[in-house]
């Protein structure tokens, strides 16, 4: 093998390493970021349920305020499960195009490493 092939190989190798690592670091992110949603939804759920348990003592403009605040709440987690979801899609898409570009490039190799190897089988064959 000559020393062009070798990089040529070496090249197509790491394009494929870089295909694995892209998908692993998309997942991985995708996966914690959505974990810190869920977590930061758990806990405005927990201050709406606080916030409903006080209305039960208070007096009705009071009542009224702690409603709209739940209110205000609830359209926070809903509005955060929107942004989120159009940000998953953004990180799927970007991830999808990082996949398929460096897939492309892989497949551009692997027909150069064919192509190298063709040609030194094609000078070394027995005439």
């Amino acid at each position: 093998m000559t020393k062009s092939q070798s990089v040529l190989e070496k090249t197509r190798a790491d394009a494929q390493d870089l295909h694995k690592k892209i998908s692993e670091k998309m997942e991985k992110a995708e996966n914690a970021t959505w974990a810190e949603v869920k977590a930061t939804q758990a806990e405005v759920n927990d201050l709406g349920h606080k916030m409903k348990a006080l209305t039960d003592d208070q007096a009705d403009a009071v009542k009224t305020g702690i409603k709209a605040a739940i209110a205000k709440l609830d359209a926070a987690g809903e509005l955060v499960e929107t942004k989120t979801d159009a940000a998953k899609d953004g990180v799927k898409h970007a991830h999808t195009a990082m996949l398929d570009s460096v897939h492309k490039a892989t497949q551009s190799l692997s027909a150069a490493v064919a192509s190298a190897r063709a040609t030194v089988a094609h000078a070394i064959e027995p005439k």
